[in-house]
């Protein structure tokens, strides 16, 4: 049995940022078909990976979204379903306790077997050191960048400054109307 493909699908600047220094995400514009393709993503998938940091900043925002405490779109409300049913893989390299359904804490050495048991693909979404991680060992299949046109300055990259080089390979863009740009790229190996 082959292992479900692991893809990083993540928002980013012109300059790789994810965040900006004052770890806001407030220049990603808004765009319904951006929308769409975060709730598509989200119903293809098995599961889905997190740092320990990026995690707890994900969880208040999709539980109170759960909660009902904001107003939300049939997309955001689809998303807010499938965020709570869906499980969450946190990376941490120590104890952490979360009180977001579904959650439970894993080590890199856990990603293959979560793979293989999985019966559709895992995405990682978030935690700039966890996707450096999964990269690093060869564990990711698909690189997905929501890029935005603003450069940031500052904030923090998604890229490691390791110096070590990683080549990939274009496979596919899509424009969307706001100036965002959804780029797919495969690591060389």
């Amino acid at each position: 049995m082959n292992a479900a493909p692991l893809f990083v699908q993540i928002s980013v600047s012109l300059d790789d940022r994810i965040e900006d220094a004052k770890k806001a995400i407030d220049w990603m514009t808004e765009d319904r078909s951006v929308d769409r393709l975060h709730t598509e993503t989200l119903e293809s998938i098995a599961g889905m990976i997190f740092g320990r940091k990026a995690h707890e900043t994900i969880a208040s925002f999709w539980m109170d979204a759960a909660a009902g405490r904001m107003e939300m779109d049939a997309d955001l409300k689809r998303q807010s379903e499938l965020m709570a049913a869906l499980p969450k893989y946190v990376l941490s390299h120590g104890p952490y306790q979360t009180d977001w359904n579904n959650s439970r804490v894993i080590r890199l050495d856990d990603v293959a077997r979560i793979r293989a048991e999985a019966e559709k693909p895992i995405a990682a979404f978030a935690g700039a050191g966890a996707i450096q991680s999964l990269l690093a060992q060869g564990l990711v299949d698909d690189v997905r960048l929501i890029r935005y046109p603003v450069v940031l300055g500052s904030g923090t990259p998604l890229f490691a400054n390791d110096g070590v080089r990683r080549g990939f390979v274009s496979i596919d863009a899509t424009d969307f109307k706001s100036g965002a740009r959804l780029e797919r790229y495969r690591p060389m190996t």
